[in-house]
């Protein structure tokens, strides 16, 4: 998989945490059409489609962050998280890390 593109690590780790933000809302929508209010219905055709279709693109992004996970670490991550906030600060990544913060 192609992580070459990106001429710095800087570019490599905000990829990564926009593909962070796009798996985690592909995993919203599947478990919004996974698990309706009424356990009862059953998933019809056109639903289970769209189903389908976030699985297959939460597994494309995660191949994209593990092709770059072999050139930066999570601690990389984070320091470079917490050294530029406002480059950060709208990604969910940034906002987890400062949920316990007292700030």
């Amino acid at each position: 998989m192609e992580t070459n593109i990106f001429k710095t690590k800087s570019d490599r780790i905000l990829y990564f945490l926009w593909l962070d933000d796009q798996i985690m809302h592909y995993w919203s929508i599947y478990v919004e059409l996974k698990f309706p209010h009424d356990e009862t219905s059953e998933v019809d055709r056109e639903t289970q489609d769209k189903i389908d279709s976030c699985l297959k693109t939460i597994e494309y992004f995660e191949d994209r962050q593990r092709a770059i996970k072999q050139n930066i670490t999570y601690s990389e991550i984070d320091k470079f998280v917490q050294q530029n906030p406002s480059l950060c600060c709208e990604y969910l990544f940034f906002r987890f890390m400062h949920l316990t913060d007292d700030t």
